[in-house]
């Protein structure tokens, strides 16, 4: 948070803020790993990083704009950097984990690919749509084993369960049908801002994650385990059962 001192270094910190100095996604991994080293488990604080990391967003912005749309912009910070935050978290999970696993993202895959290893992971995932042709399931991140390019996982990421959900149970469907890609888990990691997953309350988007998704990690604390609802510590070990 900036605090101001004097006219002097109000000036120079507007120059400074001209020059780029809004809160941006190395900022927020500096807060991960700040509350890391006093918790292992820090991915289930995000919330509370998220709420220290609006206050100095918004600060910055307004030395940048004093005239800016801070709800807008920060709403629209937020959904970019905690899905960027997620996929670096998850990814050192996996990577990390001594199973012998890469990711790579969605979006790379959907890309024209001149790694061959890459390649092959691509051709793993995609799901046949006939005459239309053949298409990378929407994901995040794709989990693969890099000794032979068999695809172990895709996993989605939002801050609420409605974000998407009928789109990820729709590609979820969709690999299931097909002999070819019906081992691949489909995974979905949420903060569940809105509590949709820990309410007693059943709607539409809970019921689709909960009987179409293999497993549903919400990144909060004190989370009732259930068979296909769990932390995110639970995703390795249920990795480490595909392979």
């Amino acid at each position: 948070m900036i605090v101001w001192k004097g006219n002097d270094e109000r000036d120079n910190q507007k120059r400074n803020c001209l020059r780029g100095c809004v809160m941006n996604f190395e900022d927020l991994k500096s807060l991960y790993h700040n509350r890391i080293r006093e918790n292992p488990r820090a991915y289930e604080e995000i919330t509370d990083i998220l709420v220290e990391a609006r206050e100095r967003f918004e600060s910055d912005k307004l030395a940048e704009n004093p005239e800016a749309d801070l709800g807008q912009a920060w709403l629209a910070w937020k959904g970019e950097n905690f899905e960027r935050l997620v996929d670096y978290i998850v990814s050192n999970m996996i990577e990390n984990s001594g199973l012998q696993l890469k990711v790579v993202s969605g979006s790379t895959l959907k890309r024209k690919l001149d790694d061959m290893g890459l390649g092959k992971v691509k051709r793993n995932v995609v799901v046949d749509f006939g005459y239309y042709g053949s298409f990378v399931p929407d994901a995040d991140i794709v989990v693969y084993s890099p000794s032979d390019g068999r695809v172990i996982a895709i996993i989605s990421y939002k801050i609420t369960l409605r974000e998407q959900i009928d789109q990820t149970g729709f590609w979820k469907l969709r690999l299931e049908e097909d002999y070819n890609t019906k081992h691949i888990k489909v995974l979905f990691v949420t903060l569940d801002e809105d509590h949709t997953l820990v309410s007693e309350r059943t709607n539409r988007s809970k019921a689709i994650a909960l009987s179409e998704f293999d497993s549903v990690y919400v990144l909060q604390k004190n989370i009732v385990q259930q068979p296909n609802l769990a932390s995110l510590d639970r995703m390795v070990e249920e990795l480490r059962k595909c392979l």
